[in-house]
């Protein structure tokens, strides 16, 4: 018997499966992060361009050719050249398929400053382009001039759901052919990127597709090992990957623009990190793998497991996710090389992505989302920053740091929660009493660095609800605002089991329980995607809102469907 999927049948995918794709990771004014799935081994080249230089008219054409050789091509060894014309090759080898599932980061440097470029992947064996011929890859480097920047920013890309008949179908899918066709809109005023927010895959979105089904499905003990081995779980992890990111539309968006990336729970399971599993703890057997009895395993056997699907899933997420986000040991040797939490600029602005799920342990004494060393780095790097060069700051935290109301976490966690699943999630939030004195810590760093004179804002997911905050700080007479900005979820609409709460049980305005009063700006609960726009000569950040609009055919036909804005909201400081 093979746990593998590598020699399973298809599974039961809907749409097509990922094979050869491209990510455009990070990116500054002089390098870019090109990440590669080449589905096979072999030798290959990054053909780098710049579409718009003269010299480059007929390069298209030439570029199609089917009998194409690299040799017909004029090459330039300097890419600081390729504004004036020429074809910059990156070779690279792919020596094992299944090494890192045949993927490949590739940095690109000596670029120049808000400069367009187009590349395509080439194949040696085959002696032709694989990416970038039929569709045009490419993306823009940074600007090192003060000015405007836009960003855009999504979370929860669940877009499936079990029919009736447990056949697996694709909903919500068209909300990528909108964010593709916002995007493109908006190339030529000053946007330059986009932050995935977490939950870019489901392991167990679907019944049909969860992987922690199959995984309690097959986990025994034979010739006295226990398996599954952690070899056959990247398996899993690859295959849901290949399925969530194989819909035309993302391609296009994650081909095209610098796109950031950090995980949540879904990447690895549904509330990982906020359950109890020390010895002793119930929620293993009860929530999580209820049949390790009946399966002849203990609960030792039951931990190892959970241990080994991280480990999978942690790999899984580098090879596709955090392998073109930066490089942070590179540039700072002091920065351990196995954490995912990292930071990046734009003119005017920074941004720091925490993981707050890869070091979340509700069974740690303290510090149980980030842990002690991420929260020492994030704010020790917040206290360093300039308020001249940057005075616009974006933290990314995948769980909203403002969504529940702490009289009902402070109740919700009972016989009633237990029941109806909601533990974990009471526990993911940071308002939980177990989170207490980290979440006041970091709000005290956040107003702290508000009060010098840095324009905050934290960006977050995981709710399947969209809103936006105000939070400030009555003790203080100036500087004294936070905002948080919520976009979630692009494909799966269907609202989390805590995901009410913000509309049910957070009144508009009121206090959390540390003194801060906040204050409701929006709430949206459809399928939403986000614009923003950091207007340094304004002091003001614009949060807007995207939505699917559906406009009646007045001559009875069928009706049409395209984005639109459902909110604007103008962030001052």
């Amino acid at each position: 018997m093979t746990d593998s999927f590598l020699d399973k049948p298809e599974r039961p995918w809907p749409n097509p499966y990922l094979e050869v794709a491209a990510i455009v990771g990070h990116t500054t004014t002089t390098c870019c992060r090109l990440w590669f799935r080449t589905h096979q081994s072999g030798q290959f080249q990054i053909l780098l361009f710049c579409p718009n230089a003269p010299a480059n008219e007929a390069l298209d054409a030439l570029l199609r050719q089917p009998t194409l050789s690299l040799a017909d091509l004029p090459t330039v060894t300097d890419t600081a050249q390729l504004s004036d014309g020429g074809v910059a090759l990156f070779p690279f080898t792919i020596t094992h398929e299944t090494a890192h599932d045949s993927t490949h980061v590739e940095t690109l440097t000596g670029l120049q400053p808000l400069t367009d470029y187009r590349y395509l992947l080439w194949d040696e064996l085959q002696g032709r382009c694989l990416l970038g011929h039929q569709r045009a890859h490419g993306f823009r480097t940074l600007s090192d001039q003060p000015g405007p920047t836009s960003f855009a920013f999504f979370s929860c890309h669940m877009p499936y759901r079990t029919t009736l008949f447990g056949r697996t179908k694709a909903v919500n899918e068209e909300m990528w052919d909108y964010l593709a066709t916002m995007l493109q809109r908006h190339r030529q005023k000053a946007l330059r990127f986009i932050i995935a927010g977490g939950d870019q895959v489901y392991s167990d979105g679907v019944e049909t597709l969860n992987i922690w089904k199959y995984l309690r499905q097959v986990m025994r003990r034979e010739d006295g090992r226990l398996l599954p081995e952690k070899k056959s779980m990247v398996s899993w992890y690859r295959d849901i990957y290949r399925g969530y990111w194989g819909f035309a539309a993302l391609r296009e968006v994650f081909s095209s623009f610098p796109t950031y990336m950090i995980w949540d729970d879904h990447e690895i399971s549904d509330g990982w990190g906020s359950r109890r599993l020390k010895p002793g703890s119930k929620e293993l057997l009860r929530d999580i793998l209820p049949e390790l009895e009946e399966k002849g395993l203990s609960e030792d056997d039951g931990r190892e497991l959970l241990a080994r699907m991280f480990r999978a899933a942690k790999q899984v997420y580098g090879e596709y996710q955090h392998s073109h986000n930066p490089d942070m040991s590179q540039a700072n040797p002091s920065f351990p090389p196995s954490a995912h939490d990292y930071h990046f600029s734009f003119p005017a602005g920074a941004v720091y992505v925490l993981d707050g799920r890869g070091q979340r342990n509700f069974d740690r004494s303290d510090y149980k989302i980030l842990g002690r060393e991420q929260f020492e780095r994030f704010t020790h790097w917040l206290e360093t920053l300039s308020i001249a060069e940057t005075p616009f700051v974006f933290i990314v935290s995948a769980v909203p740091m403002i969504h529940l109301s702490h009289l009902l976490v402070d109740q919700g966690e009972g016989v009633i929660a237990r029941k109806a699943g909601l533990s974990d999630d009471i526990r993911d939030g940071w308002e939980h009493p177990a989170h207490r004195r980290e979440n006041r810590r970091l709000l005290k760093q956040l107003f702290k660095a508000a009060r010098k004179g840095h324009r905050i804002c934290i960006l977050s997911g995981d709710v399947h609800i969209a809103a936006a905050f105000r939070l400030t700080d009555p003790d203080s007479k100036q500087n004294n605002v936070v905002y948080q900005l919520t976009s979630s979820a692009i494909t799966y609409n269907l609202p989390r089991a805590m995901g009410w709460g913000l509309g049910l049980a957070v009144p508009d305005e009121g206090e959390t329980r540390d003194g801060y009063h906040f204050e409701r700006l929006a709430r949206y609960s459809d399928s939403n995607f986000s614009l923003i726009r950091v207007l340094p000569e304004k002091d003001r950040v614009d949060f807007q809102l995207y939505g699917e609009k559906v406009t009646a055919n007045p001559d009875g036909g069928m009706a049409t469907a395209d984005s639109h804005s459902i909110a604007k909201i103008e962030l001052h400081f």
